[in-house]
C-alpha cells in the first residue's frame, strides 16, 4: 500500500475523477484532503497508508453525525470517536471523511450512485461506504448492518464486505436503529485489509484452514428470491473453487422458514426503531419511508415484539444445529447484480436471516455479469468463528475471477 505523498496524490486524483458525481463522500473539501495528506505522511502501525471513510451513523471526533437525515442537519461535532474509529486510528488508518447513508440507516435512498453504472443502486444503507471503496477512492470504510445494509452495498459495488458476528465489535458511538440486530463491520478493497481492520479492533487473526478437512455447506436458498443466471454462475464457480482447493462441499438442509424469519425480524426492528426514534415524528422532518416505519413500529406492543424475538431465537438455534457438521457455509448475498435505482436499494431479504443468525459474514467479489456489473459470493460461519471465516475467505479469494473494470469516471 502506497503511503505519504504517493497515496495522497492518488487519493486526490480519484476524488477529482469520481466525486461529486458519485455522491459517496461528505464534507470532503480541501481542508479534509490537506488533513488526510498530513496524516498519511506521519502514519505508523499495521494500517498505515489505509484511507478510511466512516458511515455517517458512527461518531468521529470533530465531525457531526447527521444520520443521513435533515432532522440532524444542525448536529454538533462529535466529542469523541466511536470505539471502532478510535481503534482503527490507533492502528494507523487515516480518516478522510464521513460516507453517505440513507436516513437513520433504514430505507429512504441516499443520492449515491453505483460506481459501475450510475443508473443502478449502490445498495443501502452503507451506500457511500460501498460506492467509495468500490470506486477505488477509499481502502476501507465502516458500515453497519441491521438487516442487509453492509453486505448488500459491498456486493453491488464490487468490494469486500466483512460483518463480524453480533457483539464481536463495540457499537459504542453508533446511532442505533434496532439494538437486537445492529452491528458494525467493514467494507474493504480486499479481504486482507478487512482482516487487518478486524484485528486492529481487537478481533482474532485469520486461521489458515486445512482445505482437505474443510466441510463447506450450501444452505437451502430463499425461495422468494430466484437467482439470476449470473448469480448462479458465480455461486457454482465459487463452490467449484472450494472443491478444487480440497474442501468437501455439499448441500445443507436446515428446515428454517426464512420468510417467517424476515417477518419476525421486521416486527422487532420496527418496534425498536419506534422506541428509539418515534419522538422525532412530532417535530422533525423525516423521509416518508422512515416516518411510516416509525408509525408502524409504534403500533407493535411489547408482547408482540417479545414473541417475535422468541421465535427468532428458536429459528437461530435450529439453523446452527443443522449447520454443525460444516466449518463454513456459502451462499449468494443477493439474487442478482445491482438493480435500477428506481427500485430502491435492492433486495435485502436474502441477508436478513443471516443477520438474525448472528454469525460473521464475508462477501467476496466474484467476477462480473455480461453488462460488466460486479458479482459476489458470501461465506458465513457460526457466532464466534470470525478467525475461521476470514481464513477460509482469504484462501477462496485466491481463486476469484478478475473484478470488472470500472468506467473511466462516474457520469
Amino acid at each position: 500500500m502506497a503511503t505519504g505523498t504517493a497515496r495522497a496524490t492518488s487519493l486526490r486524483a480519484e476524488i477529482a475523477r469520481r466525486e461529486p458525481a458519485l455522491a459517496a463522500l461528505l464534507d470532503c473539501d480541501a481542508a479534509a484532503l490537506d488533513r488526510a495528506e498530513g496524516d498519511l505522511a506521519s502514519a505508523s502501525g499495521p494500517l498505515a497508508g489505509i484511507v478510511l471513510g466512516v458511515k455517517d451513523v458512527i461518531d468521529v471526533k470533530g465531525a457531526p453525525t447527521r444520520n443521513g437525515s435533515a432532522a440532524c442537519a444542525g448536529a454538533a461535532p462529535a466529542e469523541r470517536d466511536a470505539a471502532v474509529v478510535a481503534a482503527l486510528r490507533d492502528a494507523g488508518a487515516t480518516f478522510l471523511c464521513k460516507t453517505a447513508t440513507i436516513e437513520f440507516a433504514f430505507i429512504d435512498p441516499a443520492p449515491t450512485l453505483n460506481p459501475y453504472d450510475p443508473s443502478r443502486t449502490p445498495g443501502g444503507s452503507s451506500s457511500g461506504s460501498g460506492a467509495a471503496v468500490g470506486a477505488g477512492i477509499l481502502d476501507l470504510a465502516l458500515g453497519t448492518q441491521t438487516a442487509g445494509s453492509l453486505i448488500r452495498p459491498a456486493a453491488y459495488c464490487g468490494a469486500v464486505g466483512f460483518k463480524p458476528g453480533k457483539d464481536a465489535l463495540s457499537t459504542d458511538g453508533m446511532t442505533p436503529l434496532s439494538p437486537s440486530f445492529d452491528m458494525i463491520g467493514f467494507i474493504a478493497r480486499d479481504a486482507k485489509i478487512a482482516a487487518d481492520a478486524f484485528m486492529a479492533c481487537g478481533g482474532s487473526a485469520p486461521a489458515a484452514p486445512d482445505m482437505s478437512r474443510l466441510r463447506a455447506g450450501l444452505p437451502e436458498a430463499d425461495p422468494a428470491a430466484p437467482l439470476s443466471a449470473a448469480a448462479k454462475q458465480a455461486a457454482t464457480g465459487a463452490a467449484d473453487a472450494l472443491r478444487e482447493a480440497g474442501a468437501e462441499v455439499r448441500p445443507l438442509a436446515h428446515g428454517v422458514d426464512l420468510a417467517a424469519v424476515v417477518a419476525d425480524h421486521r416486527i422487532v426492528m420496527l418496534a425498536e426503531a419506534a422506541a428509539l426514534h418515534g419522538a422525532r415524528l412530532r417535530d422533525t422532518p423525516l423521509g416518508p419511508a422512515f416516518a411510516a416505519a416509525l408509525k408502524a413500529g409504534a403500533a407493535i406492543d411489547a408482547a408482540e415484539r417479545a414473541a417475535a424475538l422468541a421465535r427468532l431465537e428458536k429459528a437461530r438455534d435450529q439453523f446452527w444445529r443443522a449447520a454443525e457438521p460444516f466449518g463454513i457455509l456459502m451462499v449468494p448475498p443477493v439474487p442478482a447484480p445491482a438493480p435500477p435505482r428506481e427500485g430502491g436499494t435492492g433486495y435485502q431479504h436474502m441477508l436478513t436471516p443471516w443477520t438474525v443468525f448472528g454469525g460473521p459474514l464475508l462477501c467476496l467479489p466474484w467476477g462480473a455479469d455480461e453488462a460488466g456489473l460486479p458479482l459476489s459470493v458470501m461465506l458465513a460461519a457460526p457466532p464466534g468463528k470470525e478467525a475461521a471465516l476470514l481464513g477460509a475467505g482469504l484462501a477462496l479469494a485466491e481463486f476469484a475471477p478478475p473484478r470488472p473494470i470500472l468506467p473511466s469516471a462516474t457520469r
